[in-house]
């Protein structure tokens, strides 16, 4: 049991397409049908804050509408979100374990419980099936045979009547096994629901984050003390609908579980098993992202330390026999993130579980991957190799730092090196650039840049490929600095875009910036796959005379970077991780993905 959330088969007009995705957009590809009205009016709230630009009104007359219709659109939110969580509850109450437990709280329920007779439900206003409350077209097997949704639990038709001749036992069996499979059905139909309540909370989390950012850019607060955006953010962790009521909901859903039935997954025969997805604590923004993109909740996992600092790990719902996906980059702390990746594939091989995908956005210790000097480890190898170890049947990254890493892994442990150069492209494309020279910070980045500038001219932009060239002296045993920049090609008058795999102390990204500018460049931009932003990256990254940064989501912005670095923006790999993720799970390929056209539909 799979589900996708709806997003118009995730395609895009042809305006969104030449437009390139917007935060508006990806709202209305995520809301689900008959929830329209119960989200963000993002569009009104960014038409307000435009009349500072479109008309003579004041700043004061716009923060007055712009914050009276904040409020309004948090009410309505939070109103919509326990409404919806009441009818999942009311759900989750007629499945049999929820009738068993009313039955035993209040016997006489069901006897005044009026023309329902036995069976109904005691929340007043309750729908009459679990297929009354559903988001989408219903799944291939659940088609209604009753006429009115899910039949009820105990069909009279199928009630045993004596036979004389051995036939009472087999009609009786067949009444078990049918009412299973109906309980099998409420419980998966409860499971979509919860899947789709976390989208719905997601979504709007983000709406009001994302429009709260605009309002401090339009008013100039954007990194002074009077920024409003993290005082709204504290704020919305108090909000209801991003409480604790969805943990509430899991938990209540888990314990109204048929027996016979988990999470796992009891399928009929030939179907693949559960999907379930699992993080750790080094991007759980990003974990969140990809479940909600795919309409599944996370598996509650408990991750802590012991006082010594050892990981300890406990995976709280069943997955056996279950497709697991552990999505854990292992970024800093490198360490302590990839103990907890290690002991987490461990955890679910030994509940059982049918396979182990590790979704390893960042693969920390990439850079080791050969021996430059005596008696070093190659630590990429081992990393591999530990992952193997602990029962890891498949990888997914994104942009290795070198993609020879694959052949780190046996040839029974496949490894998918997605890109998130297409997203890039697709950004680069909505802004107006002229003349563009994409460059390669050094050497070994010619390959990576050359595919950069292909993706452009596959989007209808024409521009042409430079390198520098670098010469370094040791300041340690460590480190270095560079001492010379050369440069290959021609840049002057060009808006170049530097494009790396990743930013670790932005010293390259200084002296790259500062080089191009000296051989006459209009405008530098600069994209790398892997934020790691090291001190002291924010400072030479405000310092030195950049336009723009973009890295992706695949490690989360260090809180300096977020404070100090304005120039810093962040695309999100969410999409093209979930789109990976359900090619992995339904066995389809992952090709399409790294086509240069799909990009404008992975931008987010």
């Amino acid at each position: 049991f799979f589900f996708l959330v709806p997003a118009g088969s995730l395609g895009l007009t042809g305006a969104a397409r030449a437009a390139g995705m917007k935060f508006g957009k990806d709202l209305q590809q995520y809301r689900a049908p008959g929830w329209e009205d119960d989200y963000i009016d993002y569009k009104e709230l960014k038409l307000i804050l435009k009349r500072l630009e479109d008309d003579d009104a004041t700043k004061d007359e716009v923060d007055a509408e712009f914050f009276q219709a904040l409020e309004d659109n948090l009410e309505k939110v939070n109103r919509a979100f326990l409404e919806k969580c009441q009818h999942l509850e009311a759900v989750l109450d007629q499945t049999p374990v929820g009738r068993e437990r009313w039955s035993a709280k209040e016997p006489s329920s069901r006897a005044s419980g009026g023309s329902g007779g036995p069976g109904t439900p005691r929340h007043p206003g309750t729908p009459a099936s679990l297929a009354s409350l559903s988001l989408g077209p219903p799944s291939s097997g659940a088609a209604d045979r009753s006429g009115g949704g899910v039949p009820s639990p105990k069909p009279a038709r199928l009630k045993a009547t004596p036979l004389g001749d051995g036939r009472e036992g087999d009609a009786a069996a067949a009444a078990a096994e049918i009412e299973a499979k109906l309980a099998e059905r409420e419980f998966y139909e409860a499971y979509r629901m919860l899947g789709r309540l976390q989208t719905y909370v997601w979504i709007n989390t983000k709406g009001f984050q994302k429009i709260m950012k605009k309002y401090d850019k339009r008013m100039e607060l954007r990194g002074t003390a009077q920024e409003l955006g993290p005082e709204f953010e504290a704020r919305l962790e108090k909000e209801a609908f991003c409480s604790g009521k969805m943990s509430i909901l899991a938990e209540m859903f888990k314990s109204r579980r048929p027996g016979g039935v988990s999470s796992s997954g009891i399928a009929a025969a030939g179907s693949r098993p559960q999907l379930q997805l699992i993080t750790g604590n080094a991007n759980s923004e990003l974990a969140s992202e990809i479940a909600a993109r795919l309409g599944v909740p996370l598996t509650p996992a408990k991750i802590a330390r012991f006082p010594d600092g050892e990981v300890s790990i406990q995976i709280l719902e069943n997955v056996r026999n279950s497709d697991v996906y552990i999505i854990q980059p292992t970024c800093p702390p490198v360490n302590d993130n990839l103990m907890e990746l290690l002991l987490c594939a461990s955890a679910v091989r030994r509940a059982a579980a049918a396979r182990v995908t590790a979704v390893v956005p960042y693969y920390g210790y990439a850079r080791q991957d050969r021996k430059e000097r005596s008696r070093v480890p190659i630590s990429a190898a081992d990393v591999a190799k530990m992952m193997e170890a602990m029962g890891v049947d498949r990888v997914c990254c994104v942009d290795l730092h070198c993609g020879q890493i694959q052949g780190f892994f046996g040839p029974r442990t496949p490894v998918d090196n997605l890109w998130a150069t297409p997203i890039a492209v697709s950004y680069f494309k909505t802004r107006e650039l002229n003349n563009v020279a994409v460059v390669s910070p050094d050497a070994g980045g010619v390959a990576r840049a050359k595919m950069f500038r292909e993706g452009l001219e596959a989007q209808g932009m024409r521009a042409s490929l430079a390198m520098i060239i670098t010469q370094r002296r040791s300041t340690g045993e460590l480190g270095s600095e560079i001492a010379q920049a050369d440069l290959v090609g021609t840049v002057t008058g060009c808006d170049c875009i530097i494009v790396d795999d990743m930013i670790d102390t932005a010293g390259t990204l200084f002296m790259a910036t500062n080089a191009l500018k000296s051989f006459g460049a209009s405008r530098v931009f600069a994209f790398a796959t892997h934020g790691l932003f090291n001190p002291p990256a924010a400072d030479r990254i405000e310092e030195c005379a950049i336009e723009e940064v973009i890295v992706a989501n695949t490690i989360p912005l260090p809180p300096s970077v977020n404070r100090e670095a304005r120039k810093v923006r962040q695309i999100s790999v969410g999409k093209l991780l979930a789109q990976a993720i359900k090619c992995i799970h339904t066995g389809d390929s992952v090709q399409r993905l790294f086509d240069m056209d799909e990009g404008v539909n992975l931008l987010a």
